[in-house]
């Protein structure tokens, strides 16, 4: 079974149909040409130009020398930690070798090995 739709015409359909035409949007301006367009620009932070300078071999003083931060800075931009100081005596100490263990006692059975020939 299939259903005929009939348009309802109304006093409010009308109406609205009225207001429709009367304030529909105005034509719009032409698209202006990509030639007068502005450029897309991105603006990197200074940790991103550092690191993207690093990445490139640039050294981590002539980086912060570029970026006019110090050398300090540029090296917490990129991660890099200083090495922490180890008084001698204590790395001497750590890398000595492990003290011997005292030799056993020799027996005076172990000492003496037949060999049967």
């Amino acid at each position: 079974m299939s259903s005929i739709g009939f348009p309802i015409t109304t006093a409010v359909n009308e109406a609205q149909a009225a207001t429709t035409a009367r304030t529909a949007p105005a034509q719009t301006q032409p698209v202006p040409q990509a030639q007068s367009l502005p450029e897309d620009t991105v603006t990197l932070s200074a940790a991103a130009q550092a690191n993207a300078m690093y990445q490139s071999g640039q050294s981590v003083s002539s980086i912060a020398s570029s970026l006019g931060a110090s050398a300090s800075t540029v090296d917490s931009y990129l991660g890099i930690t200083a090495a922490v100081a180890v008084p001698l005596h204590a790395a001497h100490a750590a890398h000595a070798a492990p003290p011997k263990a005292a030799a056993p006692a020799a027996s005076a059975d172990a000492s003496k090995v037949a060999v049967k020939g």
